[in-house]
């Protein structure tokens, strides 16, 4: 393959990462610091794994609005079990404990989604609305509104330390999206699921089981803000009804960016991850250069419409030819 063939191969959010990355560390001040690029990538870490959850919803077609808010109710109820204040004062085993509740309340609101989704016949947009409501009123029933705070030392020292200079929650985030593409790419679940998003009528003729399919996707999104909750919680050290509430449009548009079809059937994850990056480096930037937050949120929402209309056309030229 020439070196002109496999620059076009390359997808177009690799290009937009890239030239902004150069512009950002050429005229953007203190951004080429090493301290800003490593906490780029920690703030980056949550965004890419719930994304990369609700990746696999939106490639079947549906979505999934309860991942964002499972990030208050995962690190209040895992922050009240690790606290120091709490019963088990802070130790190892509380840690533990912890983090398995936490992983178990996504992966458990993620089996009432599918479920719901499957068995009654819902569309996912409602029933995930639905549980991102429930889940916000658990959190702060749960807290009375308060955050949870001290963290033991042990578990600060994973949310905030690394490995030479790659931080810990990076490589887990990291490892989450590895393993998200080798289930789309690998395994019969992932052709399944490509399969289902593209035309699920003709999935279930070809004698796909369609249900089981979107069952599991739902988990597994629940599972992925279970750990970005973990990963929310170490980093902040502190748990807060507030984690989650202005995220999902940052899930979403990290998704549509990265060139994931809203209409199901098509998409990388790896996209997905750039896609996050993306999104994070441009608020990040944006902070650093004093912009309001309202017009981070404008410039934001243009970008995902930009996007968003490109697929479309994308979508239409194919389904012409």
């Amino acid at each position: 393959m020439s070196i002109k063939k496999s620059l076009k191969s390359i997808d177009a959010i690799f290009w937009f990462v890239g030239v902004f990355f150069i512009i950002s560390l050429i005229f953007v001040p203190g951004f080429a610091q090493f301290s800003a690029i490593k906490s780029l990538l920690s703030q980056t870490c949550v965004l890419m794994v719930l994304a990369c959850g609700v990746h696999l919803t939106v490639l079947n077609g549906g979505v999934d609005f309860t991942s964002a808010a499972l990030l208050a109710l995962t690190t209040v109820v895992g922050g009240s079990i690790i606290s120091t204040g709490g019963a088990l004062g802070g130790s190892g085993l509380a840690i533990f404990l912890g983090i398995v509740v936490m992983l178990l309340l996504g992966a458990g609101f993620g089996i009432i989604n599918g479920f719901s989704v499957v068995t009654f016949k819902m569309p996912s947009f409602i029933v995930t609305m639905a549980t991102q409501m429930l889940v916000n009123g658990l959190a702060v029933v749960y807290t009375g509104g308060s955050s949870v705070t001290g963290m033991p030392a042990a578990f600060g020292s994973f949310g905030n330390g690394s490995i030479f200079v790659i931080p810990y929650i990076l490589i887990i985030a990291v490892l989450v999206a590895v393993c998200i593409h080798i289930l789309l790419t690998k395994t019969l679940l992932g052709r399944q699921l490509y399969a289902v998003g593209t035309n699920p009528k003709a999935s279930l003729i070809s004698g796909i089981s369609t249900k089981k399919t979107i069952f599991k996707i739902y988990v597994i999104s629940g599972l992925c803000a279970g750990i970005a909750g973990v990963i929310e919680l170490a980093y902040m050290q502190s748990g807060s009804v507030n984690y989650g509430s202005t995220m999902f449009n940052d899930i979403m548009g990290s998704i549509i960016v990265g060139g994931t079809s809203p209409l199901g059937g098509r998409g990388k994850v790896i996209n997905t991850v750039m896609g996050a990056f993306l999104i994070t480096m441009i608020g990040s930037v944006l902070n650093i250069l004093s912009v309001p937050y309202y017009m981070i949120t404008l410039i934001k929402g243009l970008i995902i419409l930009i996007a968003a209309s490109l697929d479309l056309v994308k979508t239409k030229k194919s389904m012409a030819q």
